[in-house]
């Protein structure tokens, strides 16, 4: 296992990133002796209760850890500067920004861990992630609340929180599930998700949930316009209801597949216009959210779909 620890202190306060196994780790500790302690825990962690590959590669989030210290705005207008302006070291990129900003180059003790918790900064440099964000701001591409979604889902402890958005838990009662004791950082987040909950990706997510709630209780489906490209995942909402609550339909359904069938061991795993039905880490079959269909017929689009399932 390789892991890259980082400290950065900022007055008081420490802040720890921690990467390695495909995972980043956010921590913040308040003196020296609970550093030390966090920092323990979290390796020993890290040592003997590591994710295998297919744990990983199935888990829809790898970031723990939440921090903010600016503004949204600012942050995007960073890394766009950045992008703009790329010659080689990010870290030199950070304090030209600040240098030409007038502000103290002291100020990427905050900008650094903030990029980590987002998955936007690894290993001294900006992720792919950050730079199509980047090219988005730039662009001003009508996508960005939608990259920004993508982006922040990574984040286990904000997934958490968006979930609970999803689901119509006003935004002040959900940013409290995140213990933020700071105004500025309740600020800052209130702020992205915000502009995350304007988003195709988020409209999707609560599609589903009152989709799945009417599945589960039954009443009324309360009818919220379905946004592009979110058939995959009202698909998904149905299948999953199906393996935990009509079982048995669901075998009658598969006894022609020709793999045994344990529907404890299922879950689905989302990968581009389409979704892997894993059990036990291992793909048995997949979802598609877009076949097309003439005369009862499936379309080349259909056999398209299946040939590049192949693999």
């Amino acid at each position: 296992m390789d892991l890259s620890i980082r400290i950065i202190q900022e007055s008081d306060e420490y802040q720890v990133i921690i990467e390695g196994d495909g995972v980043t780790r956010i921590l913040k500790a308040k003196s020296i002796n609970e550093l030390i302690n966090s920092l323990g825990t979290e390796i020993k962690d890290l040592l003997t209760i590591r994710e295998s590959d297919d744990a990983l590669k199935s888990s829809p989030c790898t970031l723990r850890g939440w921090y903010i210290r600016l503004p949204i705005s600012k942050l995007l207008d960073i890394i766009a500067f950045l992008v703009r302006n790329r010659q080689g070291d990010d870290t030199e990129g950070i304090m030209k920004y600040l240098d030409s900003h007038g502000l103290s180059r002291s100020n990427y003790r905050v900008i650094i861990p903030t990029l980590s918790a987002l998955g936007l900064w690894k290993q001294g440099r900006l992720t792919r992630e950050a730079e199509e964000l980047g090219k988005a701001v730039i662009s001003g591409s009508p996508e960005l609340p939608n990259l920004l979604y993508k982006i922040v889902s990574r984040n286990c402890v904000l997934r958490k929180v968006i979930e609970k958005l999803a689901e119509g838990l006003p935004i002040d009662d959900a940013i409290k599930l995140l213990g933020l004791t700071r105004r500025d950082e309740i600020n800052y987040t209130s702020n992205l998700l915000e502009i995350i909950m304007g988003s195709d990706e988020f409209r999707c997510l609560q599609y589903s949930k009152a989709l799945d709630n009417y599945l589960r209780n039954g009443g009324c489906f309360m009818a919220i316009d379905l946004p592009k490209g979110c058939v995959l995942n009202q698909i998904i909402t149905i299948f999953n209801y199906l393996v935990s609550n009509r079982g048995f339909h669901l075998m009658n359904l598969l006894s022609d597949v020709d793999v045994t069938i344990n529907l404890s061991l299922i879950n689905t795993q989302p990968i581009n216009d389409y979704a892997l039905i894993i059990q036990g880490g291992k793909p048995i079959g997949a979802l598609i959210g877009d076949v097309i269909t003439t005369n009862s017929n499936y379309a080349p689009r259909a056999r398209e779909t299946v040939d590049s399932l192949s693999p």
